[in-house]
């Protein structure tokens, strides 16, 4: 006798049987998302309780977003991940659900530096923050970055600084705590169809920083006298910092400004920041601009190896 497909080796009655089994698996699988989606509005019901939204500016969201929570959801289930289903669409699927819920719990828009000649960024900022946010498009960083300044948006995208960099826009987060700072680094997973695959952005906000186990901080060095790198670098070790980089030089003000990234998490409470400073003459200050999460490197995003 044959089967539904007319193959008369009952092929077709498995596939039918299959797709019975991926449609129940669908509905279990949406009756968890829409449970997700309850909760995440509890959550921002908490939240707000905490700290009442005043509102819907994009401002708002500050209140609502958690960098260093994301982070540590995306870490852990890459790590438990198995099977065929690429570890980077692990992170897509979440990533989309995790800024479509944040929108759920109140306002949010990201503001992107993004010119005709450098589309990536967009790239990033979409990828990030889902297909579904508001995206202010600035041909200017400085213009990103006021964004924020002036709560038209919860977050900007800007380049990952420099050397090179004229004006460089971590310059502006100097000088006071109700200014803004870095929060998140970009890409956090695989770049995937960026168009330039090779950029990396970092993302400024006024939500409070969190640690997670894998962070990287930025410091800026403000001194009257220049100060040498190596100096500054022993300065850092020598209260158990680790320098990445150290970009700088002298701004308008004729005060010698220098951007640190160290390892490790350092908010600008952190008694280091005062003690290192202390060896780098008179009036030297260390201040910290931000904190994020390390994106997950490639070897945790490999998959498994196709079979032979």
């Amino acid at each position: 006798m044959q089967g539904p497909s007319g193959t008369g080796d009952g092929t077709g009655d498995e596939l039918v049987q299959l797709r019975h089994k991926i449609d129940a698996v669908d509905n279990q699988l949406h009756d968890l998302l829409m449970q997700r989606t309850e909760l995440a509005v509890a959550v921002g019901a908490a939240k707000a309780a905490r700290q009442p939204v005043s509102g819907d500016s994009p401002a708002e969201g500050a209140k609502f977003i958690r960098p260093a929570r994301e982070a540590k959801i995306l870490r852990r289930l890459i790590a438990r991940h198995k099977g065929k289903l690429p570890k980077a669409v692990i992170v897509r699927m979440w990533r989309e659900m995790i800024s479509a819920l944040l929108q759920v719990e109140g306002p949010f828009a990201v503001a992107v530096y993004a010119p005709h000649a450098q589309p990536g960024f967009w790239d990033l900022a979409r990828d990030h923050y889902g297909s579904r946010v508001k995206i202010i498009t600035c041909s200017r960083v400085d213009r990103a970055l006021s964004a924020v300044m002036d709560g038209s948006a919860t977050v900007a995208v800007l380049p990952f600084p420099r050397e090179d960099d004229s004006g460089p826009w971590w310059r502006r987060l100097v000088g006071s705590a109700q200014l803004p700072h870095v929060i998140a680094r970009l890409p956090f997973g695989d770049p995937g169809n960026q168009r330039n695959p090779d950029l990396q952005a970092l993302v400024v906000g006024r939500t409070p920083t969190e640690p997670t186990d894998r962070d990287h901080s930025l410091l800026v060095l403000e001194a009257p006298e220049p100060v040498s790198r190596s100096t500054l670098r022993q300065a850092l070790a020598g209260v158990g910092l680790t320098t990445s980089f150290i970009h700088g030089g002298r701004d308008n003000q004729d005060s010698d400004l220098n951007l640190v990234e160290v390892a490790g998490y350092v908010d600008a409470s952190d008694p280091r920041l005062q003690l290192a400073a202390s060896g780098l003459g008179k009036d030297a200050r260390l201040h910290s601009i931000g904190s994020y999460a390390e994106p997950l490197t490639s070897e945790e995003l490999a998959d498994e190896p196709a079979d032979h």
